[in-house]
């Protein structure tokens, strides 16, 4: 049983390249930041580079000869608020996983200070672009590195910024990509600035990648293709390298050995992303393809309750056309108009908690000799039986399928064997959370074999709090 609690890839060079000039790849118009010029006060102004929604790092900017300058320790500060990797090489400063080789930060003298950028090439291929001549200077022994040059390395990610007084912000640093409720699209997004590669390590030979993501936005588009030819289910593995216990697993579907799929970074920091094929789902067996460690997300971490209203791998009811088909059939058996009112959805959300009490009949062979199977919300539709995980994830995925969010709760339930890990659910049906338990309002004459309930009560249909807690206790949102 799976207990999880739940890019910014910049991917950039700065070298200091022996090189007395630089040639000019990147051909911005000295009249484009003219504005900072003009606005910066006087020489040693204190001001910030900032990451809205983020933080910002205090800056004393220095002015001269018509140039406002940055230090260069407050820019490596500024994107590492943008979670960007960074790390001094023989190279120079390398931001972005490039050479591993470390040495120590450039001193004073090194010589001209370049800024270098990657660009794509072919599929998930990338070739340097640059150098931008960063004109830097030296004042009281730091390095202080010319705005303008930062400016044209951000819009050469398409990153904004604006000068604001005396801070220079970029702008939506965590631009929004319009994703399914569930998080997960069924195709690989590209957008104009999607630059960089998803660093892969392959599990199987011969699987290759050709998608690019964007540094700044919390998706991930995911396109691997593999020479074995699957057909079925692959399990997307997110997990917080910074916390271990923030872990979120989706499904999709591969086809003649091609994934092509884009999903919600749900996690802040360094990510560990890992694909397998999914050989059996009852059992969990496995064959990993593909896996990265250098996957990066600026965007908060979402929220426990945003978590669970994903998709994953229990609840994939987005992944089939019928389930939508099923819910609005429960909800609506004459047709018309969606529901409005907060009384008028508690009546679908009853409406669903009745159907999976009565259809999804209780696995008692499988919960009385412990083997428990691992079972996707898909398969328990078509297999008619489950246990509580199964049973809340029907309805949790149903109601989804009707727009109405909901969510599943885990926690210890009281049955004829005393208590015992158990799950049921939540909907919200615009003014509140409806609590429901679909498991326990079905009435069993027999725990022998697998057979419909004798009948279906509500007595755990939304009762009052300390009725509720009578036979439940505990709980917190699962996102199965």
């Amino acid at each position: 049983m799976l207990r999880p609690r739940a890019l910014a890839k910049l991917g950039a060079l700065f070298a200091l390249p022996l090189a007395a000039a630089a040639p000019a790849y990147f051909a911005a118009s000295p009249r484009a930041f003219a504005s900072i010029q003009a606005a910066a006060a006087t020489t040693g102004s204190v001001g910030a580079l900032v990451v809205p929604g983020v933080g910002q790092v205090s800056v004393a900017w220095w002015r001269a000869g018509g140039h406002v300058y940055a230090p260069l320790s407050a820019c490596v500060a500024w994107f590492n608020l943008m979670h960007v990797p960074q790390a001094f090489t023989s190279s120079g400063w390398v931001v972005g996983d490039l050479p591993s080789s470390s040495q120590a930060a450039p001193s004073s003298n090194s010589g001209p200070l370049y800024l270098w950028y990657w660009q794509p090439a072919h599929g998930d291929e990338v070739t340097y672009a640059g150098p931008i001549d960063a004109n830097a200077i030296v004042k009281g022994g730091q390095i202080y590195v010319d705005v303008d040059a930062l400016r044209q390395l951000l819009a050469a990610f398409h990153v904004q910024t604006r000068w604001q007084g005396s801070q220079l912000a970029v702008i939506d640093p965590v631009p929004q990509m319009s994703l399914p409720p569930s998080g997960v699209a069924s195709s690989a997004y590209q957008q104009p600035g999607d630059l960089w590669p998803e660093p892969w390590f392959y599990g199987e030979s011969g699987v290759t990648s050709s998608a690019l993501y964007n540094p700044l936005t919390p998706v991930l588009p995911l396109r691997l293709q593999t020479q074995d030819g699957f057909s079925g289910e692959a399990m997307i593995t997110v997990r917080s390298e910074a916390q271990p216990d923030e872990i979120h697993r989706y499904s999709a579907r591969m086809v003649s050995g091609a994934l092509d799929a884009t999903i919600r970074l749900p996690f802040t920091g360094p990510l560990y992303v890992e694909v397998d094929e999914v050989l059996n789902a009852s059992s969990l067996k496995l064959r990993p393809l593909a896996y990265s460690r250098a996957i990066e997300s600026a965007a908060p971490s979402l929220s426990l309750q945003s978590l669970g209203l994903l998709q994953s791998w229990f609840v994939n009811d987005n992944e089939s056309p019928q389930v939508a088909a099923l819910a609005a059939s429960i909800a609506y058996p004459s047709g018309g108009a969606r529901a409005l009112s907060p009384q008028q959805v508690d009546e679908k959300i009853q409406a669903i908690s009745d159907w999976a009490s009565l259809h999804i009949w209780y696995n008692w062979p499988a919960y009385l000799n412990g083997q428990v199977p691992w079972q996707q919300m898909t398969t328990t539709l078509s297999l008619h039986y489950g246990v509580c995980q199964d049973i809340s994830g029907v309805a949790a995925g149903l109601l989804r399928a009707l727009g109405i969010p909901a969510l599943v709760v885990q926690g210890q339930g009281l049955g004829e064997l005393g208590w015992g890990p158990h799950q049921w659910d939540e909907a919200w049906d615009g003014r509140r959370w409806v609590v429901f338990d679909p498991t326990l309002d079905a009435v069993y004459t027999s725990d022998q074999g697998i057979s419909p309930p004798s009948s279906v009560t509500h007595d755990d249909f939304d009762p009052p709090a300390v009725v509720f807690a009578q036979n439940h206790r505990g709980g917190q949102i699962a996102d199965w």
